[in-house]
């Protein structure tokens, strides 16, 4: 792992750092990091690689292929008797949306006859945040919506991720630190299948039930301005349709059109999907010459996770973790369906 700091001034290459994680997400406007390094007070660069309440540029690497761009936002120093090593913390660049309210200077709150790019043009421009926005979506951010309004106390990503669940649109960001508007690739070929029985590698499956219902209806009212009202329902294939499983879910949909309603809805059932989470431990960070990172399908076997047969899941996350003497990669999985877009087909069937 290489990792660089940039100080607005220059590009200083970090070298003898200890432990190393970086968690790399997909379905999130930021990834996180940390890494401990010997922090010498009497060195001219350290002085400026280590203060505090500088917000220094990170940028990760790992053989020469970007990872992570992201600000340095915590610092943990120690004296201690022994030399120790220190702590520094940070996130993506874009990771800020989610700490931060809609500023005053993007006022008024409610948008008319505004696009999605319009509004998160408007919504990020005082963070001076890029705007990366795929070739397959570029129409529906051109879509408008006829009013739609965010809370005074709503964080600037939850917002913008609440108008992209209404158009299947996912919010994330680049290795670059940019803010990315995207689609999955959940229908690509699998990148390596993995069974039991690998050595140094474990994989754990997680269904929780609790999280899930069988019928998920979304109704869009009326409103005064003319628009129509709307209502559809989805059914889940995971929860039994007899009644003593009935498990319903009521969403209103408070902005875009009643042509919304059943992507609104089956939005929610992804969502609900991610109560199957597939997680895979393996000592290597590399698959096919790249790292391993989200956005990828992976296959996987085994029976004693209930998966009989061959299943494919989507790389929603992934962590890098290493030391000088040993790597660990963690990917958490979830049903390929959260982001293809498709009818989910009941794995365990």
């Amino acid at each position: 792992m290489e990792l660089k700091i940039f100080d607005r001034i220059t590009n200083r290459m970090v070298q003898f750092f200890g432990k190393f994680d970086v968690n790399l997400r997909y379905d999130s406007v930021g990834s996180d990091y940390s890494f401990e390094i010997l922090f010498d007070p009497t060195s001219a660069d350290h002085k400026i690689l280590c203060a505090p309440a500088r917000y220094n540029l990170a940028k990760v690497e790992h053989n020469g292929e970007r990872l992570l761009t992201g600000f340095i936002l915590g610092q943990n120093f120690q004296d201690q008797p022994v030399p120790v090593l220190n702590k520094f913390v940070g996130y993506s660049v874009p990771g800020v949306l989610e700490r931060s309210d809609i500023p005053i200077s993007s006022y008024p709150l409610q948008s008319d006859g505004l696009t999605l790019r319009q509004i998160a043009t408007k919504l990020v421009t005082p963070f001076q945040i890029t705007i990366d926005i795929d070739d397959d979506i570029s129409d529906q951010m051109d879509i408008v919506y006829p009013k739609t309004t965010a809370e005074a106390s709503q964080k600037v990503a939850e917002y913008l991720q609440q108008l992209c669940a209404q158009r299947n649109i996912i919010l994330s960001h680049t290795a670059s630190g940019h803010l990315l508007f995207t689609r999955a690739k959940a229908d690509l070929k699998p990148i390596y299948h993995f069974e039991e029985g690998e050595p140094t590698t474990s994989i754990t499956m997680n269904f929780n039930g609790d999280g899930m219902h069988n019928q998920i209806t979304v109704i869009k009212q009326a409103d005064k301005d003319g628009g129509n009202a709307g209502q559809s329902t989805v059914y889940n294939p995971y929860v039994p349709v007899d009644t003593t499983a009935f498990r319903p879910k009521v969403i209103i949909q408070n902005s875009g059109t009643d042509n919304d309603t059943l992507k609104c809805a089956q939005h929610e059932l992804a969502t609900e999907l991610k109560n199957i989470v597939l997680t895979i431990s393996t000592d290597r960070w590399i698959i096919n010459g790249q790292v391993i990172k989200p956005n990828q399908v992976i296959s996987v076997t085994s029976p004693k996770c209930y998966l009989y047969k061959k299943t494919n899941f989507f790389i929603e996350s992934v962590n890098l973790s290493g030391s000088p003497t040993e790597t660990t990669a963690v990917l958490t999985c979830v049903p390929v369906e959260v982001y293809n877009g498709q009818v989910p087909v009941n794995i365990f069937e």
